[in-house]
């Protein structure tokens, strides 16, 4: 199905699919059960328990908002859009779309090995779909100048959430390890990506 669309539908539609999905993720988080009459340490008892929930929304987050900072650097380069990179964008925000599951999933069983496997799954199909995306558009579409460093780190992300799927079996601390280091890892300036 070819058709053209201009590049700012196509940006105003990804940003209202990510702010839905933001907005899901933030809505699952638990508030805790307070019993009426409740004591001071009960109450910071149940903000205690949320913490590492938090600690999975703001990993979540942090992915989202790397996501979407990229995909705005790289729609403001593009000259127009193609029919073609409108079903590569929707690959992308159909991945980003499932992140709050694995999310809920991780922050209810952060040490089991499947919850990891899952985020490390999701995680990868958001890496590899952003990678497919940028890929088309530098090499196929030549819509922009190819950038080899951007695509060397989309391929080591990738391939690191694909590596924390099978590592979640061995041990979950090293799943989690590549679930901080990769958004840490794109927060660096670019000298240290070469």
């Amino acid at each position: 199905m070819n058709f053209n669309m201009n590049k700012g539908r196509i940006e105003s539609f990804s940003d209202g699919v990510i702010a839905i999905v933001i907005t899901i993720m933030v809505l699952q988080l638990p508030i805790p059960e307070l019993k009426e009459p409740h004591t001071s340490n009960e109450v910071w008892d149940a903000i205690f328990t949320i913490v590492p929930k938090l600690f999975d929304y703001l990993l979540s987050f942090v992915v989202i908002l790397i996501l979407w900072l990229n995909h705005h650097a790289l729609f403001d380069k593009l000259p127009h859009s193609t029919s073609k990179l409108v079903w590569y964008n929707g690959f992308l925000l159909f991945a980003m779309s499932l992140i709050p599951l694995p999310t809920a999933f991780l922050s209810k069983y952060p040490y089991m090995p499947q919850a990891a496997m899952l985020y490390g799954f999701i995680m990868f199909l958001n890496a590899f779909a952003f990678m497919l995306m940028r890929r088309y558009i530098e090499v196929k579409a030549k819509l922009i100048p190819y950038n080899h460093l951007v695509q060397k780190s989309n391929l080591i992300a990738s391939a690191l959430y694909l590596l924390s799927i099978p590592l979640a079996f061995i041990s979950v601390y090293l799943s989690y390890i590549i679930f901080v280091g990769i958004p840490i890892w794109y927060f660096l300036p670019d000298k240290f990506h070469k």
